[in-house]
């Protein structure tokens, strides 16, 4: 499928989204303390936190969203059931399955809430391709005053593999690793607004060079 067949399959969406429900966020051992909120005002920020699955884009984005007292949405709650039945099975979605995602996802990028605290948001999605990408771009350039980042979570498809077969309770078991890495498209130089971070090295290390890395773009970040 070509990326202007995907384009306007997704233009034509009409995904109705509702409101997921927002997780416990669980206390970290020795990092409990929120950061000052570095958020310029005057406009909505938004970062998807991205990657293969078992790459820990829910631990790392309900970490930053507490540090920085941001709202935390899972993108994997935007799900069809049927697309979280063929994962839980270890089937890769198409770019079919995930148009009703991405369109619910790029809705709720461009149209969500505001309010005291929900301006600025840190939601999950694996945005494993750049058109992914660029469909949830087009919601900041639709809106005005939103602007979206993305943090790519990187790691070995081994890494992945090794950690999905040892987590509990998640519907995407290892299997589905081999097969995300194979549609893989890894973010590229002219995407200016993506931060890279290996989560090759230890929980508390990827927590701080990813708070680190995203209190410097948003130091950066004009009014």
């Amino acid at each position: 499928m070509t990326s202007a067949q995907f384009n306007t399959t997704l233009a034509t969406s009409s995904s109705i989204l509702k409101s997921p429900s927002t997780p416990e966020i669980s206390e970290m051992s020795d990092l409990k303390k929120p950061e000052a909120k570095p958020v310029p005002t005057g406009h909505r920020w938004i970062l998807f936190v991205s990657g293969p699955t078992a790459s820990g884009k829910t631990s790392v984005a309900k970490f930053i969203a507490e540090k920085l007292n941001l709202k935390f949405v899972e993108g994997d709650d935007f799900h069809p059931k049927t697309n979280i039945e063929k994962m839980s099975h270890g089937q890769p979605l198409t770019d079919q399955d995930r148009y009703g995602w991405l369109q619910a996802l790029h809705e709720h990028a461009t149209h969500h809430p505001i309010g005291p605290g929900t301006e600025h948001l840190v939601v999950t999605c694996s945005a494993l391709k750049r058109q992914y990408r660029d469909m949830l771009r087009e919601g900041s350039d639709k809106a005005g005053d939103l602007r979206v980042h993305f943090l790519h979570l990187d790691a070995p498809e081994e890494v992945l593999t090794k950690r999905a077969a040892e987590r509990k309770g998640h519907f995407a078991g290892p299997a589905l690793v081999h097969s995300q890495f194979e549609v893989l498209e890894r973010p590229t130089e002219d995407e200016k607004d993506v931060l890279i971070v290996s989560v090759d090295q230890s929980v508390e290390d990827v927590q701080r060079e990813a708070l680190g890395r995203v209190k410097e773009l948003l130091d950066d970040d004009p009014e």
